[in-house]
């Protein structure tokens, strides 16, 4: 099984390549919420733990989804791979990811 970080951190390097579906994608209200959250400090971490079944992402300093609830992180975490796929956010190194230029633009945007 792969490790979540390094899932995230491929897809971010793909996206890297340039993604001409960017400027059409919409996006869900899952991906708005997360973008919305990092608007101000532009930083994501990807936390890991053993008990839980999927990651907590946090944005600047805010956990998102429930930790209770396996779905709402599932849902989350899938969401954060949506949006590296699409190069709103990129991988910086270990479990750090960001907002890219796009998805600043694009978080400054949602209301």
């Amino acid at each position: 099984m792969n490790h979540p970080i390094t899932i995230l951190k491929d897809l971010c390097d793909l996206a890297s390549k340039g993604n001409e579906l960017l400027k059409k994608y919409v996006l869900s209200p899952i991906q708005k919420e997360i973008l919305r959250s990092a608007a101000k400090s532009g930083e994501f971490h990807i936390l890991q733990a053993d008990q839980l079944a999927y990651p907590i992402t946090r944005a600047g300093s805010m956990d998102i989804g429930d930790e209770n609830d396996p779905a709402s992180l599932a849902y989350y975490y899938e969401a954060f791979k949506l949006l590296c796929q699409n190069w709103y956010i990129e991988h910086v190194e270990g479990a750090f990811f960001r907002l890219t230029a796009s998805g600043l633009d694009k978080a400054s945007k949602i209301k």
